[in-house]
């Protein structure tokens, strides 16, 4: 007999009747059509033992995530530590380059200075 898809207890109507009793309903696998019938008790324990072993599979898995999701908030972490302190490299390599510019700027200007006024000594006109 097949798995049933599900089981429920029956009590005994007398109370000396013993121990409950299952049923479940089970589906045919070939017409997919579902019937009520007795569960051996033996099918129960298997069941009951399967369940337990899943809880337990469960148990392991919920753990090996907890665990994944620790290391990943570690990471983060440190990723958005290495990203602020990239930003700040950024930032003053920035201005290293904007003091670099002025600087140049203002030696390429003496130097036209320069030019302009060893012209104006020499004699030089500009030609156009």
């Amino acid at each position: 007999m097949s798995t049933p898809v599900k089981t429920w207890s029956i009590s005994p109507r007398k109370p000396e009747g013993g121990a409950p009793k299952f049923m479940g309903i089970f589906e045919c696998p070939s017409c997919k059509a579902r019937f009520r019938a007795a569960v051996e008790s033996e099918a129960r324990v298997e069941e009951t033992v399967s369940i337990k072993n899943m809880v337990e599979r469960i148990k392991v898995i919920k753990g090996e995530l907890m665990q994944t999701l620790k290391n990943l908030r570690e990471k983060i972490k440190t990723l958005e530590t290495e990203r602020a302190n990239l930003m700040i490299e950024i930032e003053k390599l920035k201005k290293a380059a904007e003091s670099r510019v002025s600087a140049l700027e203002s030696e390429v200007n003496m130097l036209r200075e320069e030019v302009k006024s060893l012209r104006e000594l020499l004699g030089y006109t500009e030609e156009k």
